[in-house]
């Protein structure tokens, strides 16, 4: 069983700051586009902090040469812009036109001075990164382009706590293009949450908080029987999430919650109370007492940055 249940989802943009590493600057005698990058999250409990520390963006050419564009150690806290919320640490680089691969951040790693880290009930630790670095997606920039891109980081599929330590894997991380993504605000039926805790009593937390979470699944998932935990090396015909994000009370009482940055496409949704025996690092549906509770149907994400609001059960309506 892990040590910590990690149920989160921020947003964080990138602003521009560094320069090319070629004495010969290619970018003046070029035709030229413009890139954004932006990077998001997800929530988790009994964490404060995780906070990630940029060292250079880098990105090679079909040319293969290499731009690295120094980051200044830039440091942010990734719980402070959940949801859509949105921070920038990149705008307006210029580049010379043409297709870009093997895009990174390098990271402080946690091993070093003031590197990337995580504060909880216990204190300040270090964050060990996989590889040392954020991969981003590949890109093709023609002149007058002006891309924007989203990293994806969910923390609850790619964050893991193993041998005294926090490690962030690149599972769970995916980076989309703006112009071919949307986001997901869903209205969960508090039946259901009734319903859940009374069915799972015997498996209540320590305090008796219940971990509502929602699911989120490729269009491949047809019911509940095909839903599985985030575990990803699945050999049972069940598939793995390809996004968590916790369910939240609001002073009103209605249950909520949001998923930001998803690809265009149709995904379907489950819902359970049992979010605190989900551990990344094991099948929790055959080997201790996880499950699925609900079906809660397919949604289309359309393009454009749209947010589309999904109705679990009776949503908000279902309070009775």
């Amino acid at each position: 069983m892990r040590h910590i249940s990690l149920l989160l989802i921020p947003t964080i943009l990138l602003s521009a700051c560094g320069g090319s590493d070629s004495s010969n600057d290619p970018i003046a005698d070029a035709k030229v586009g413009t890139v954004n990058i932006a990077i998001s999250d997800s929530p988790m409990s009994e964490v404060s902090k995780v906070e990630l520390v940029l060292d250079q963006l880098v990105m090679t050419d079909e040319h293969n040469h290499v731009y690295t564009y120094d980051m200044g150690h830039q440091r942010f806290n990734l719980l402070d812009y959940p949801g859509m919320a949105s921070h920038k640490v990149i705008s307006d680089l210029q580049l010379p036109a043409g297709h870009y691969h093997s895009v990174h951040f390098t990271l402080v790693n946690g091993d070093e001075a003031d590197g990337c880290a995580i504060e909880n009930g216990h204190g300040r630790l270090p964050l060990m990164v996989e590889d040392g670095h954020l991969p981003l997606r590949d890109f093709v920039l023609n002149e007058h382009d002006n891309l924007s891109f989203t990293m994806e980081i969910d923390l609850y599929r790619s964050m893991h706590f193993s041998d005294h330590q926090y490690q962030l894997n690149h599972n769970g991380i995916y980076s989309v293009d703006d112009r071919y993504m949307g986001h997901l605000n869903g209205e969960m039926d508090p039946q259901w949450i009734a319903d859940c805790e009374i069915a799972n009593a015997a498996k209540a937390p320590f305090g008796g908080q219940f971990y509502h979470m929602a699911y989120l699944y490729q269009d491949n998932v047809t019911g509940i029987e095909q839903m599985a935990d985030i575990r990803s090396d699945k050999t049972d015909g069940k598939f793995s999430p390809v996004a968590v994000s916790p369910i939240h009370q609001d002073r009103n009482g209605d249950w909520s919650f949001a998923i930001g940055y998803l690809p265009v496409g149709n995904y379907r949704v489950g819902y359970t109370c049992l979010g605190h025996l989900d551990d990344p690092a094991q099948d929790d549906i055959h080997q201790s007492q996880f499950s699925l509770f609900k079906d809660a149907g397919s949604v289309a994400i359309a393009e454009g940055g749209q947010a589309t609001t999904h109705r679990c059960g009776n949503g908000h309506g279902g309070r009775g």
